[in-house]
């Protein structure tokens, strides 16, 4: 701490006796704080450095800097007493602080294309890694299969909880309150030409073919996902990946496999109770603002719908489970760096995943439609 001695204020003067010193700086910005209230009314600040022979850098900064903030206060500062050594030091500051910054140089167009070619390049070098990945989880899934005994059972149970039970509230309310809105909407359009009788087959193919499965897996991408990437990617950090690795350990078996095992389980629950709630809240809809019969809607949705309806939702979501536990996966193994590594590596398994899962889905449809019976093109 520095020597109370060194610092005092009378008036609207601020007397520095002796050398102010590098290591007395937390002394220095509390004897300011203490009479900042005084020199605000004062309106004016004198240093006197007729009794110090010299000061520190840091301590310099410390003080130059609290002279900057009463100047822009209003505050009228001056110094009196400086030796040339300390008067230097002074304007050495000023002229830093007064250095502008950089412009900005506006990129060429061939740097733009430069550009764009770079992050087409890491997009499909991300694409590639992430085509590995997906091959050495395969291999490490099937080499799980025949031999049963090895797969982490009680993690696999713990991540059904984490991903499965526990998402059963978010993925049970969100359906059945898009179901209820949908089911508004849609009756009220049908009702103008007396058609609302057919607002329960459009329900039932609405959830069951896209909202359901969709929604569910967007959710378990935007909980489980991104869990995953930041489990791992801690453990990246950590060097706990590594450290298995030189153990000996099948990181991909050891890590990977039972999440996915774990989402393979519960996805097509999740889908499943998804698809319920969404009926669910088209069939409220249709009672509170169509006076359609709980009955009527129910011998309505059964004319419409066929088993293969709700088993789809649930074959697709086991593509869905595949993609958002090995992009999770994925993203926390590419993790290098600290905390920001991690928070970045979890927002992109997030928009990875959905963005997958979307194109996916795509695809799935294109099949559905040969499949289906009544839907051939």
């Amino acid at each position: 701490m520095a020597n109370p001695e060194k610092l005092t204020y009378s008036g609207f003067t601020f007397s520095v006796h002796g050398v102010l010193e590098d290591n007395e700086i937390d002394s220095i910005r509390d004897f300011i704080d203490k009479h900042e209230r005084s020199i605000f009314d004062a309106g004016r600040l004198v240093l006197d450095f007729s009794d110090s022979p010299g000061i520190d850098s840091v301590a310099a900064a410390v003080l130059y800097g609290s002279c900057k903030k009463f100047s822009r206060a209003g505050v009228r500062v001056q110094r009196t007493g400086t030796l040339p050594v300390i008067e230097n030091l002074f304007k050495t500051l000023a002229e830093f602080d007064s250095v502008p910054e950089p412009e900005k140089k506006r990129m060429s167009i061939r740097e733009h294309f430069e550009n764009i070619g770079e992050n087409v390049y890491g997009v499909g070098k991300t694409i590639n890694s992430l085509g590995h990945f997906f091959g050495e989880t395969t291999y490490a899934f099937m080499n799980l299969v025949l031999h049963p005994l090895k797969v982490r059972w009680p993690m696999v149970l713990y991540y059904m909880e984490e991903s499965g039970f526990k998402a059963i509230p978010i993925v049970a309310v969100l359906p059945w309150l898009l179901g209820v809105v949908l089911g508004y909407q849609a009756g009220y359009q049908m009702r103008v030409f007396g058609a609302e009788t057919f607002m329960p087959a459009l329900i039932g193919y609405s959830i069951t073919w896209e909202i359901g499965p969709m929604l569910a897996a967007v959710l378990v991408a935007g909980r489980s996902g991104s869990a995953y990437a930041a489990e791992i990617g801690t453990m990246q950090v950590r060097e706990e990946v590594d450290a298995l690795r030189v153990m000996g350990f099948d990181v991909f078996s050891y890590l990977v496999t039972p999440k996915m095992i774990a989402l393979l389980c519960v996805m097509p629950f999740l889908v499943l109770i998804a698809n319920l709630a969404g009926l669910f809240g088209g069939m409220l809809a249709g009672l509170l603002f169509l006076d359609l019969s709980a009955s009527t809607f129910i011998t309505e949705l059964g004319k419409a719908l066929i088993p293969l309806d709700i088993i789809w939702g649930m074959l697709k979501s086991v593509v869905y489970a595949v993609i958002i536990a090995n992009v999770g996966s994925f993203m926390g193994m590419r993790v290098r760096g600290g905390a920001a590594a991690v928070g970045k590596a979890t927002t992109a398994a997030v928009v990875l995943s959905i963005f997958m899962v979307i194109i996916a889905d795509a695809l799935l449809s294109l099949l559905f439609v040969h499949i289906r019976p009544g839907l051939s093109m």
